[in-house]
């Protein structure tokens, strides 16, 4: 990994905690600054992945999720710890909707972050708002988390701040017994694992851990007295897609204790359409764009209704058979899916909010 750091960036706490463990660098006068070498789109992406510049942040570290106009969006709040992933996944929105290449961290994110945080957080209690917010929007929560400590730091805060609020730390890594061992448990902190089935993880999802380490790492995260979640999103059709994706949630849900899941979501593939171009010239042998789409409500392009609906529908005995122990969302989707798929008539984000609201509360209250 190549280090850069930008000379605004060098004062902070953080930019001199990395710079300690990871003594060689090239100090820059500025990321837009920085010279790259002349490539195509597709090859600035892949060699930024293995670029890291530390950068002094100057825009909001606390907003909403962005979610997406005419479907129904959980009312997430967002952390902005960084952008940019190492992993490389297929079907990576980052690869598009970060028009700048490399991973960035942001080195002031102690002193500037963490106080924008922490007013943030404050002024929600002061509200009697439960708060739900994660880092891994424009990130992967912990796969720089070797060389950054960001969400050690914010567990820890978490506990010295008190918040009523639940963290999520989204991932697709494994996380040794030795990470967790330096971690005080704490029930509303949530580490949670985007799944997939072994094909897709095998085939579209570079650089992650095989679902087997996810599971065994959200095993140790509840060891140590956290909360945790999973994700299926994207799930991607394909002729076998209907009867693997319910055998890993059935896995799921055998291996992980009930109780300590805080959620499970749903979501399948979607993307705006000039995604599938720079895709399919980083990854020319992948398959997943080749299917039939229609432009959905939000312009991106997605599943007809009815593909997305059986989808979900082969999950559907294993989500009746456990609703009342396990909280299921869908991300980003249509009041038919909510009501023909979980037989739940919800009309407007807000009770899809109110419904994930519920369980934060209860995690608090632990």
């Amino acid at each position: 990994m190549e280090i850069f750091v930008e000379k605004s960036a060098l004062p902070y706490a953080l930019t001199q905690e990395i710079l300690k463990r990871y003594p060689h660098y090239e100090i820059i006068p500025s990321y837009e600054a920085f010279k790259w070498e002349i490539l195509p789109e597709e090859e600035l992406i892949t060699l930024g992945k293995r670029r890291l510049f530390i950068m002094e942040f100057k825009g909001d570290f606390v907003k909403a999720c962005p979610g997406t106009k005419n479907y129904l969006c959980c009312g997430y709040q967002i952390f902005h710890i960084g952008e940019g992933c190492p992993l490389d996944c297929s079907y990576c929105i980052l690869q598009l909707y970060l028009n700048r290449p490399g991973l960035k961290v942001w080195g002031n994110l102690l002193e500037n972050g963490l106080k924008a945080l922490e007013e943030f957080l404050e002024a929600q209690k002061r509200n009697g708002n439960v708060v739900r917010i994660g880092t891994g929007e424009f990130t992967d929560s912990l796969a720089l988390e070797g060389i950054t400590h960001i969400s050690e730091k914010l567990i820890h805060f978490w506990k010295e701040k008190d918040p009523y609020g639940v963290l999520e730390l989204k991932t697709k890594v494994s996380l040794s017994k030795e990470f967790f061992e330096r971690l005080e448990g704490d029930p509303r902190v949530i580490f949670a694992w985007s799944v997939n089935t072994e094909k897709i993880i095998s085939s579209e999802e570079k650089g992650t851990a095989p679902l087997s380490a996810r599971l065994e790492s959200a095993k140790r995260a509840i060891e140590r007295g956290f909360t945790v979640a999973f994700h299926f999103d994207p799930i991607i059709f394909y002729p076998e897609g209907e009867k693997e994706y319910p055998l890993v949630l059935e896995r799921i849900l055998n291996t992980i204790p009930l109780d300590k899941i805080a959620w499970i979501s749903f979501g399948t593939l979607r993307y705006p359409k000039v995604l599938k171009e720079i895709a399919l010239k980083r990854f020319p042998h992948t398959t997943i764009y080749s299917f039939e789409f229609i432009e959905g409500l939000d312009q991106k392009k997605r599943y007809f209704v009815d593909v997305r609906k059986s989808l979900y529908k082969a999950f559907q005995k294993l989500l009746q058979d456990t609703m009342d122990k396990v909280t299921y969302y869908f991300c980003m989707e249509s009041e038919r899916i909510w009501e023909e798929v979980l037989g739940i008539p919800l009309k407007t984000s807000k009770e899809v909010a109110q419904r994930l609201d519920r369980v934060a509360q209860k995690l608090c209250l632990l």
